[in-house]
């Protein structure tokens, strides 16, 4: 016998068909009505996880984007570094500055598909772009007529490098830089760096500056200072006893010509002709002297062979050697001849004085007389004068033989102690004559020597040397 209940279940399993049915189009509705709702909301919008230029986009549409972009444009401020320490700013409002779209955020909206949304909400998104902005020429000119920079009282022009003699030597100034703007270069860089966005321009790093076209690196330039340095940093200290004589740059300067290659020449003539100077200056050989005599007056006394004489080119071409040198030295010239000293009419305080108008003479040592006596000198009267004149004894020897060949007054006459001191002219012992002294020598005097008592010869011979200032005079 069959059951009717049998057909139960089948009712039931058709039920839970019909609801999973209604379920799963009811989540299909809804996600399809989602869906929609997020292809509406994305059309305009951009998607979670997006910014541009760093700003937080996510959500906003192209418009909102573009007012954010158009406020940090109008905030845009331009640092001007200046050479010197100043710094200027133009800033967007000085320039009419404004963001000016060129379609590149609306762009980037486009790139991102509404359909797409559900798989791009994972996702993030970063875009940069360089955001165009416009401003007004004009105005730029006159902020930049503003900067620091362009001030009368800061503008100075650069300076080349350059020689200067400080009055005894060469010093090399460095060049200046200046802070002089090549305007047109200064307006490039500035309009660049705004056109592109910068934030900050530094006018000396971009070589905006004038320069000097002449450094102190130069080559021909150190050429010229290292040469004129060597010359003029010479200095010789000549010694004249109780003088001295400097020779420096301020005169060495007049002796060099310097060739546009930068070759210093020394001209010799120059030097010559300054070793001439000193000589005319400090020789005293043949030279009138003013001698103050034993008696403390004052006669002039010319002629003679004795006292200072420098040896000019011996002397140039030391000069010459010590200048080519560079070198700082004190020093005596080179002389040709020298006397005892520079003192007293170069006799010092050691002499023989021999007045020959008073036939009588004065032997110094260290100043004191260690001996006088009269004596007599050449016979005037037969052309035999004495010379007057500043000499030096040649030498001393005993005995001697006095001797003369000339026609008519041939003669030879021993004496015990000859010290010459001009040519045949000199000191001697007279044993043969009984006085001394007076007018003797106008009528009956020698052939032109000093005719000495015997006792005051041998006084004079142990006493004197070789090189002793002797001065004779006349009143």
């Amino acid at each position: 016998m069959r059951e009717v209940f049998a057909e139960a279940p089948k009712k039931k399993k058709s039920r839970w068909k019909t609801a999973t049915g209604i379920t799963l189009v009811l989540v299909c509705l809804v996600a399809g009505v989602i869906y929609a709702c997020g292809i509406f909301y994305f059309k305009d919008k951009f998607f979670t996880g997006t910014t541009i230029n760093s700003i937080e986009a996510s959500y906003d549409t192209v418009e909102e984007v573009e007012a954010i972009v158009a406020s940090q444009v109008a905030k845009y401020r331009l640092l001007v570094k200046e050479r010197g320490g100043s710094e200027d700013t133009i800033q967007a409002a000085d320039i009419g500055y404004e963001y000016a779209s060129a379609g590149e955020i609306k762009g980037f909206k486009e790139d991102q598909k509404a359909y797409k949304w559900p798989l791009m909400l994972v996702k993030s998104f970063s875009y940069e772009f360089a955001s165009a902005a416009t401003y007004n020429v004009s105005a730029l000119k006159t902020a930049i007529d503003g900067l620091t920079c362009f001030k009368p009282q800061v503008e100075k022009a650069p300076e080349d490098a350059k020689l200067t003699f400080n009055g005894t030597t060469y010093e090399l100034k460095k060049e200046q830089q200046g802070q002089k703007v090549i305007r047109e270069k200064a307006e490039a860089v500035i309009r660049k760096a705004i056109e592109t966005g910068k934030t900050t321009v530094d006018l000396d790093a971009e070589d905006c500056y004038e320069k000097p076209s002449l450094t102190s690196g130069d080559p021909v330039l150190r050429k010229k200072y290292e040469r004129l340095y060597h010359y003029t940093s010479v200095r010789v200290t000549y010694d004249f006893g109780d003088q001295k004589e400097t020779l420096d740059g301020s005169a060495i300067n007049n002796w060099l010509k310097v060739d546009e290659d930068g070759t210093v020449t020394l001209d010799s003539d120059a030097v010559a002709e300054y070793v001439y100077g000193l000589a005319q200056k400090y020789d005293t050989y043949g030279k009138t002297r003013s001698f103050k005599t034993h008696d403390g007056s004052t006669v002039e006394v010319s002629g003679g062979a004795y006292g200072w004489l420098i040896d000019q080119n011996a002397e140039n071409e030391q000069l010459l050697s010590i200048l080519k040198d560079g070198l700082q030295v004190e020093r005596e010239p080179v002389y040709a001849q020298t006397a005892s000293t520079r003192r007293n009419c170069d006799l010092g305080n050691s002499y023989v004085e021999v007045d020959l108008s008073r036939q009588h003479l004065w032997m110094y040592r260290d100043g004191v007389v260690i001996l006088e006596c009269d004596f007599v000198s050449g016979d005037t009267s037969k052309g035999n004068t004495t010379p007057p004149g500043v000499y030096s004894l040649y030498y001393k020897t005993s005995p001697f033989v006095l001797k003369s060949d000339t026609p008519g007054d041939s003669y030879e006459t021993p004496v015990t102690y000859w010290m010459p001191f001009n040519g045949g002219i000199g000191f001697h012992d007279a044993s043969w004559r009984g006085s001394f002294g007076g007018n003797i020598y106008t009528y009956s005097g020698s052939h032109g020597c000093v005719n000495m008592p015997t006792w005051a010869a041998a006084q004079m011979y142990e006493n004197i040397s070789a090189g002793y200032p002797i001065i004779c005079y006349y009143r």
